[in-house]
């Protein structure tokens, strides 16, 4: 079960459907017949503002970013064997819950995704959901690892790389 996130004011979340961002206040906004507290979070990438009720935060998937020895333990997870990728069962069902992980999941989940479908396209071809997860999913640690680390997203997708094992 998931925690109840509390945010504060100059907080850095992660947005799933949009990546990393700042939280830059609180506002009450007018929503669906009634008063609701919003945080307002602005996008580092794109500068897109967003307001998000304080009662949707988990729903939507927003989380702290990674910090302190949360990246040793990313790149761990990175590093560690595959898991095998099922040929069993529906592709459709493995793509959900790939998916799930990816735009829903703890930095932890979308790192062992990508490590996962990194090594799986070496040794035989993607599905297109597959690839469009891996580029999300890479896109998504990298930003996180850039802002958690003070690099930049291009360093850290080599840094991915380099700890899942395969080359650029």
């Amino acid at each position: 079960m998931r925690r109840k996130a509390g945010f504060k004011v100059g907080d850095a979340v992660f947005y799933p459907s949009a990546g990393v961002g700042l939280i830059e206040g609180k506002e009450d906004v007018f929503l669906t017949g009634k008063q609701e507290c919003c945080y307002v979070i602005r996008i580092l990438e794109s500068g897109a503002t967003i307001k998000v009720p304080k009662a949707n935060i988990d729903k939507n998937g927003i989380r702290p970013l990674l910090d302190g020895k949360k990246p040793k333990d990313l790149y761990k997870v990175l590093a560690e064997s595959s898991n095998r990728r099922s040929t069993a069962g529906n592709p459709a069902e493995r793509a959900r819950e790939l998916s799930r992980k990816v735009n829903y999941g703890s930095c932890m989940e979308i790192g062992a995704v990508v490590r996962d479908l990194l090594r799986w396209k070496m040794t035989s071809s993607l599905s297109f959901e597959e690839i469009r997860l891996l580029q999300t999913g890479c896109n998504h640690l990298a930003r996180e690892v850039a802002v958690a680390t003070g690099i930049t997203p291009e360093d850290a997708i080599s840094r991915i790389r380099e700890q899942v094992g395969v080359a650029a």
